[in-house]
């Protein structure tokens, strides 16, 4: 009954020519580092998630309401509608000084009184009923305005068998109003023969209806050759009428593209379309296109809206109740205001199934606030004696820190002291090396001298046992050199000192590197080699580096840190 109801509306909202009236109905969220502090740290985290999961509990409690999975678009547009209807008195303000502009202009002409009547059509149905009726005593064509305007307006206010007697008014229509003439009809009786509760007028007035619905069709072909939206408007009821949903949603994209957004005419056609996609059992995007239709009757300050309840019916159905309820207020005030008993019945009966769900879901929701201020209050008393108990655990915790603070100063002190002894111990290395280096130079030039027959091997027997003092006094303070040096090396370059020997000539060489020495010339002269060769090994080893070479001297520098 309701998919024969929406769809006979929507046959009741065909535009009429644009000196005509279109009155319609539409259905519308620093940790503590030391040991000596540890165990008490750890208690007072434990305790800080037992609070925080206390909080989140009641949380949860006090903020839990029921989630419903809308389109994102019919959400944006619901809050959209929203905000227009919370500025719908500024709307109609705007329109009722429009109608004051026209009702201060003298004299009265019946093209004036014509225009008044036009702007009270979809706006308050007892003031164009005057006005029409003033026009009933001018000649034509003022005289067939008014019957189909009264007729139009009795369709919509539900006051059928006031518009079957102004039909009687009417003598002999003219061409250019039959299109409007026969939908007004055809819509009085439709809508008559679907809230009446008389079995044998409900069938005479359906036949009624389907007679004029033919005679506004063949109307539709005949001014179809000659008028592209005609043929348009046709072509859509015609695939309606089929079945065809997706050529009718085809033709009516044609239609709304031919018709500006900010006019009345787009809510009529997006009431349409709604249907469209009721009969194609598209919810979501019925939806959408009532919202879009109840949006612009906001702008529009239309108060013979149908879409509007539709959309609040639709927000209850979904437990959107905050919004059904809003919505339901606004429709209600407007069937109120234009004056439609019909639909005032209509918007009463499912406004006050909202307002009494609201009412209920206000009460649990005091009942929900009632018992989060219980559970908050009991939190508040939890929160206090934990502060207590906290700042009893700080004092503790300040006691500690000073000895803490006490003990870290004196390791800072010892390690201060253990990198200065470190520093001096490699002052004396370098110093030691240079002199022994000398110390050899100088005896093999005397040996010379001296015409010894072989100066070079007491060179070699000096500096072997040179460099096994050099390798035990640096290991003696770098214990892990070895390894840590290979560290930096792929496996395939790492260095193995020979047999009897701690380090390799490349070890010697980043050692002293490591000491603070690092020009290539220095180091040859204190391991007795040449610059070049010195510099051949530098560029091997970090050939052979993991990473960056570039900076693989760095990382050499940086094993000192590590004692």
């Amino acid at each position: 009954m309701a998919a024969q109801r929406n769809y006979s509306k929507a046959h009741g909202q065909v535009l009429v020519d644009s000196s005509g009236g279109n009155a319609y109905n539409k259905q519308a969220t620093r940790h503590f580092q030391t040991n000596m502090n540890t165990e008490l740290n750890t208690k007072n985290m434990k305790l800080n998630t037992k609070i925080k999961i206390s909080v989140w509990i009641v949380c949860i409690g006090i903020l839990y309401t029921p989630l419903h999975a809308e389109h994102s678009t019919l959400d944006s547009l619901l809050t959209v509608y929203a905000s227009e209807v919370a500025h719908t008195n500024d709307y109609l303000a705007v329109r009722q000084t429009r109608i004051d502009s026209l009702c201060s202009i003298t004299p009265r002409t019946p093209d004036l009184t014509l225009a008044i009547a036009h702007e009270y059509q979809s706006y308050q149905s007892d003031s164009a009923r005057i006005y029409y009726g003033h026009l009933l005593e001018e000649a034509e064509p003022y005289r067939t305005h008014a019957i189909v305007g009264l007729v139009e307006l009795h369709a919509a206010t539900g006051r059928y068998e006031d518009g079957i007697a102004t039909m009687q008014l009417m003598d002999s229509i003219l061409p250019s109003f039959r299109l409007r003439w026969y939908e007004a009809v055809r819509r009085l009786y439709s809508d008559g023969a679907l809230w009446s509760t008389v079995p044998n007028l409900q069938k005479e007035w359906q036949q009624e209806a389907q007679k004029y619905q033919s005679m506004l069709m063949n109307a539709w072909r005949i001014q179809a050759d000659n008028e592209q939206e005609m043929d348009l408007l046709l072509a859509q009821y015609t695939a309606m009428e089929n079945g065809e949903l997706t050529v009718a949603l085809e033709y009516n994209d044609s239609l709304l593209a031919k018709i500006d957004p900010n006019a009345h005419e787009y809510a009529i056609k997006a009431y349409e379309r709604a249907i469209l996609y009721e009969q194609a059992g598209d919810e979501i995007k019925r939806r959408e296109w009532l919202v879009r239709s109840a949006i612009q009757d906001v702008r529009c300050a239309v108060t013979d809206n149908g879409s509007s309840w539709l959309v609040a019916k639709d927000c209850h159905e979904e437990g959107d109740l905050s919004r059904a309820y809003l919505f339901s207020n606004y429709s209600l005030t407007n069937a109120s205001f234009f004056n439609a008993p019909t639909r005032f019945n209509q918007t009463f009966t499912l406004g006050h199934t909202i307002a009494t769900d609201y009412e209920q879901r206000l009460n649990e929701s005091s009942i929900r606030l009632g018992f989060a201020i219980i559970c908050l209050v009991l939190l508040l008393v939890a929160v206090v004696l934990i502060t207590i108990y906290t700042l009893r655990n700080n004092k503790r915790l300040h006691i500690l820190n000073k000895e803490i603070t006490a003990i870290n100063e004196e390791f800072e002190i010892t390690n201060r002291q253990l990198k200065e002894a470190n520093m001096v111990k490699e002052q004396y290395i370098c110093r030691y090396l240079e002199v022994y280096s000398d110390y050899i130079r100088r005896l093999v030039a005397m040996a010379r001298k001296a015409g010894e027959k072989d100066p070079d091997g007491i060179k070699s027997k000096e500096m072997a046992h040179f460099y096994r003092s050099f390798d035990d006094t640096f290991l003696s303070i770098y214990v892990t050199f070895v390894q840590d040096f290979n560290a930096l090396l792929k496996p395939e370059a790492q260095l193995v000192p020979k047999k009897g020997e701690r380090m390799t000539v490349e070890m010697r060489i980043f050692a002293l590197i490591l000491l603070g020495i690092d020009n290539s010339a220095k180091i040859a002269e204190l391991l007795c080699y040449s610059p070049n060769t010195i510099s051949n090994y530098r560029v091997r080893v970090k050939n052979g580096a993991l990473g960056d070479r570039d900076t693989f001297e760095d990382r050499v520098r940086a094993i000192g840190a590590l004692y």
